[in-house]
């Protein structure tokens, strides 16, 4: 996200509104006339300049920033490349005010109508009301995005399974690797499916899972089942067959799929994976090994072959990780708990429970935990992970 630029202009001025008179005692109703003398009717204030009402302007620019820097950062996790200018038109009243964009080169509906939202809820200052005035927001787009709170990401709901797009090439620019938050309603399930990639699933609450092979229509079904509780992950290589399936509660996981892409039927809330009748492989459910900070999960001596490495990674308040690069990896990151600050390339972003963090090869980054971290932590391909087995210096 990139600063906003503005300029503010004063397009209409309306005369302020005269204050209503005082109400007169009701004498006919048995009420008790006042002993003193009435008040005399107040003197029409002061009518705001030009200076005065630039001033209340610009204050008011200055504190809409970071409401204007969320639109952008909402809209954003659809796409990361919005850019350009929107002119919005606000009428300010005393107690309201309306604002309509009536310019967009950005061409986003949703930054539009969220700058909209802001502008009329904001509480403008006094030397503006009865103004009609025009504010241009420009917005400049980075040439990627790697952190985005999750809070802000829509989902969307097919036969009992919603889909979020956390992460895929559209809001970041990295097709190494996609991740997706799924809910699967009570007793649902996603059905038996091909799966045409890599896939791991981290399940947040438990669930079943099923996997078949099933190679010729001719041949006997070899199924498998699993339970996998709260922490679980499971693998589920590429061109098998699987299901997950929630029990008498709702089921929540964090898929990642490699390689990544543009999630196209993932935000229209469908699971990209067809139905088959033909599949190799199982889902495997894996058991972590400690290394540290760091227990592994899955990489290459457990599965020969993966695309990916996982582990959950924890650091204590206060830990820092210097600044490093991984010349070949992609980091992908799914924050359970805790906060802090990472660093990436040059900038430093702050790291909540709802952000999830993707970092390129090649590309520096560090951070420093202000609350103790937990995370779901990707590297694609592997390696990076196996830093971990290294004994401390």
């Amino acid at each position: 996200m990139r600063a906003l630029a503005f300029v503010a202009l004063v397009a209409c001025s309306q005369p302020a509104a005269k204050p209503a008179a005082p109400e007169q005692g009701m004498a006919e109703r048995g009420a008790q006339q006042p002993t003193a003398p009435p008040a005399a009717a107040p003197v029409d204030a002061r009518e705001p300049d030009e200076q005065e009402r630039l001033a209340a302007i610009q204050k008011a620019m200055n504190e809409l920033d970071e409401a204007a820097q969320g639109c952008w950062a909402a809209a954003a996790t659809e796409r990361f490349d919005i850019e350009g200018e929107l002119t919005v038109r606000v009428d300010i009243t005393a107690s309201a005010a309306k604002a309509v964009v009536v310019g967009d080169t950005a061409k986003n509906t949703k930054l539009a109508g969220c700058l909209a939202q802001v502008l009329s809820a904001y509480r403008w200052a006094p030397p503006l009301h009865g103004q009609t005035i025009q504010l241009p927001f420009k917005f400049k787009a980075p040439d990627g995005q790697s952190v985005i709170d999750r809070r802000l990401v829509e989902s969307k709901e097919q036969g009992g399974v919603a889909v979020s797009v956390l992460l895929d090439e559209n809001n970041t620019g990295n097709a190494a690797a996609s991740m997706l938050e799924v809910r699967i309603a009570a007793t649902k399930s996603t059905e038996l499916r091909l799966a045409e990639r890599a896939e791991l699933w981290y399940f947040l609450t438990e669930g079943d899972f099923q996997g078949i092979e099933w190679e010729t229509m001719n041949t006997p079904n070899t199924a498998r089942l699993g339970h996998a509780g709260v922490g679980s992950i499971v693998y589920v290589p590429k061109g098998s067959l699987r299901a997950i399936s929630a029990t008498k509660r709702e089921l929540r996981a964090v898929v990642v799929m490699v390689p990544g892409g543009r999630e196209g039927a993932a935000r229209a809330g469908a699971l990209p994976t067809p139905t088959a009748k033909r599949g190799k492989g199982f889902p495997k459910m894996l058991d972590g090994k400690k290394y540290g900070p760091a227990t592994i999960f899955l990489e290459p001596s457990v599965v020969k072959g993966t695309p990916l490495a996982a582990s959950v990674l924890e650091l204590a308040a206060g830990a820092k990780v210097a600044e490093h690069v991984h010349a070949n990896e992609t980091e992908m990151l799914y924050v359970l708990e805790g906060s802090g600050t990472m660093t990436i390339a040059g900038t430093e972003v702050a790291i909540t429970p709802t952000s999830v963090i993707q970092i390129p090869k090649n590309t520096k980054h560090a951070f420093a935990a202000t609350t103790a971290v937990r995370a779901l932590q990707i590297y694609t391909p592997p390696g990076p992970e196996q830093r971990f087995k290294k004994p401390p210096k």
